[in-house]
């Protein structure tokens, strides 16, 4: 049965160890294994329908997430680690790099599907998500330092690709923008 103060002792454990997002993809894979324990103790946790800090500091973050159906994020980076687990709906991924010219590219796309599935994102890592639009997203996210107060990360203007400081009231207009070039597409 899944302890949810216990994986966050043990995460924080893991943050002062050799190979952090290591170690908590391991603790994510134990946890997973059995997913409606774990979904059970995030929603008796916190409400169903936002993203809920269940403890943040420096050197981690953890949240349970709740992403609506047909929701799209702009592209933006984290600038620290992250590890991702799937409890129930779809999120695919899309990777970017930058490129020599200073812009960024795709460089791949990973499909996470519910049924429990794991995905680590390096702290360089540059991505955008999208929900599917039947079903919304419910996970376990996990962070390397203190996402919520990560004031140097960016995120790109969606329709100028253009790289400019992220800003939380700005990147859900960009997302508003894109969930509506979706419906109207």
């Amino acid at each position: 049965m899944f302890d949810l103060g216990d994986f966050i002792e043990q995460c924080k454990d893991a943050v002062q160890g050799d190979n952090p997002q290591g170690r908590v993809n391991e603790l994510m894979q134990e946890a997973f294994r059995d997913p409606d324990s774990v979904n059970k103790a995030l929603t008796d946790a916190a409400p169903k329908n936002n993203v809920a800090p269940l403890y943040a500091d420096e050197n981690l973050t953890v949240l349970r997430v709740f992403t609506p159906a047909n929701f799209i994020s702009p592209i933006h980076n984290h600038l620290m680690w992250a590890v991702i687990g799937i409890l129930d709906g779809e999120e695919k991924n899309y990777l970017y790099r930058r490129t020599e010219d200073g812009g960024i590219k795709v460089e791949k796309e990973v499909v996470l599907n519910k049924e429990a599935e794991i995905f680590s994102l390096r702290a360089d890592a540059i991505h955008a998500i999208e929900i599917s639009p039947e079903q919304p997203l419910c996970g376990l996210h996990v962070y390397g330092g203190h996402i919520l107060q990560r004031s140097s990360r960016s995120m790109w203007h969606p329709e100028t690709m253009e790289e400019v400081p992220y800003d939380f009231e700005q990147l859900m207009d960009f997302c508003k923008t894109l969930m509506n070039q979706r419906k109207a597409g």
